[in-house]
C-alpha cells in the first residue's frame, strides 16, 4: 500500500467523508493507507507540505489562493470534502426569528486562533445582507478554547463556534443557537484537500486514487443516517453526546454540506473569493484552474 500522508488544520465534523472513506475500507480497496497529523498550531501543515512531510493539507481554500495570488506558495486544490461552513452562531438568550441586523451593536465572539476563515465568512455574510460592520464589536483575535471560556462567564453577546464546542454550551443552557452558517451562509468550498503541483504529476496518480475514495465516502454519507456511524463520531468527539452528533451530521447533511461529488463549482469559489477582495485579502478573484486542478476528480469520474 501506499500512504496518503495529511496534515489537517483540526479535527470536523465537515471532514467526515475522510473518516468514513477510512472506516468502511475504500482508501484500502485503492491500495491507499491514510497517515493523519492535526497538529497543535495550524500553520504547521504549511510547513508539512512544503518539506514533502506530507502529501496534502486538509483546511481552507482561502490559504491556496492568498498564497497563489501573493506569490507566497503555488498550492493546488483537488478535492472538496465540505460545502458548508459548519460553525453554529450563539446568543445568550433564544432568539425565535434570526436577522443578520441582529448583530448590530452587539459584541461578537469569533475565534481567529485557527486563522481567519470564520471571521472572514461572518464578515462577508453580514456585509451581503446589509448589516453595518462598523457597528459590530468584533472581537476575533482568541483562540476558539479561549473565546468558549469566556462566554460562560460574561465575556461577548454572541459567539461564533465550531459544532462540537457549540454543542456543549447548548447542553448545558449557557447558549442557545442563533443561526447556523451551514443554512444560512450558503454553498462555500470550506473544506479542501490542497498540495504541491508535484503531487498532481506523480506517475502512480496517488491524488486521483485518493479522491476516488473521498468521493465513496461522501456517497456513503449522503445515503446514511448518522447512527449508521455513531461509533466514529464517539471516537472522533467523546465529548459530545452521541445523540447531539448524530443530530447535528443529519442536519449538516439535509442542508448541503456534502453535495454529490468532490469537484469545487466555479460559482461558489468565485463567490467566497468575492469576500476575500471585499476585506481587502486578495486583489481579484483568481481564476478556477488557477487554484483547483481537476484531473483528480477526472480520474475518478472515469472509474
Amino acid at each position: 500500500m501506499d500512504q496518503f500522508r495529511i496534515s489537517a488544520t483540526g479535527l470536523s465534523m465537515n471532514y467526515l467523508p475522510q473518516y468514513i472513506a477510512e472506516e468502511f475500507g475504500f482508501f484500502r480497496d485503492v491500495d491507499i493507507e491514510i497517515v493523519n497529523d492535526v497538529p497543535v498550531d495550524w500553520t504547521q501543515v504549511l510547513r508539512d507540505v512544503n518539506s514533502g512531510k506530507v502529501h496534502a493539507a486538509l483546511g481552507g481554500i482561502w490559504v491556496p489562493c492568498i498564497y497563489k495570488q501573493h506569490r507566497i506558495k503555488d498550492y493546488m486544490a483537488f478535492a472538496k470534502v465540505a460545502s458548508r461552513n459548519p460553525w453554529v452562531l450563539l446568543g445568550r438568550e433564544p432568539v425565535k426569528d434570526f436577522q443578520w441586523k441582529q448583530l448590530e451593536g452587539k459584541r461578537v465572539l469569533c475565534p481567529g486562533g485557527g486563522g481567519i476563515s470564520a471571521y472572514m465568512f461572518l464578515d462577508g455574510c453580514l456585509r451581503e445582507n446589509g448589516v453595518d460592520i462598523n457597528s459590530v464589536r468584533w472581537i476575533h483575535d482568541f483562540t476558539a478554547g479561549m473565546l468558549f471560556e469566556g462566554f460562560q462567564t460574561d465575556w461577548g453577546d454572541i459567539i461564533l463556534l465550531p459544532p462540537h464546542m457549540a454543542e456543549v454550551l447548548i447542553a448545558q443552557g449557557k447558549a442557545y443557537e442563533l443561526c447556523d452558517m451551514a443554512t444560512y451562509g450558503g454553498p462555500v468550498p470550506w473544506s479542501v484537500y490542497y498540495g504541491l503541483p508535484e503531487l498532481m504529476e506523480r506517475e502512480d496518480n496517488l491524488a486521483g486514487r485518493f479522491t476516488s475514495a473521498l468521493q465513496k465516502g461522501l456517497e456513503w454519507i449522503r445515503a446514511h443516517d448518522a447512527a449508521d456511524c455513531v461509533d466514529v463520531l464517539k471516537r472522533n468527539w467523546p465529548n459530545v453526546d452521541p445523540q447531539a452528533a448524530i443530530y447535528k451530521v443529519n442536519r449538516l447533511r439535509e442542508v448541503g454540506m456534502w453535495e454529490k461529488t468532490v469537484k469545487i463549482d466555479p460559482w461558489e469559489l468565485s463567490h467566497y473569493e468575492g469576500y476575500m477582495v471585499d476585506m481587502g485579502i486578495i486583489d481579484r478573484a483568481l481564476d478556477y484552474d488557477e487554484i483547483f486542478d481537476v484531473r483528480p476528480f477526472e480520474y475518478t469520474m472515469s472509474l
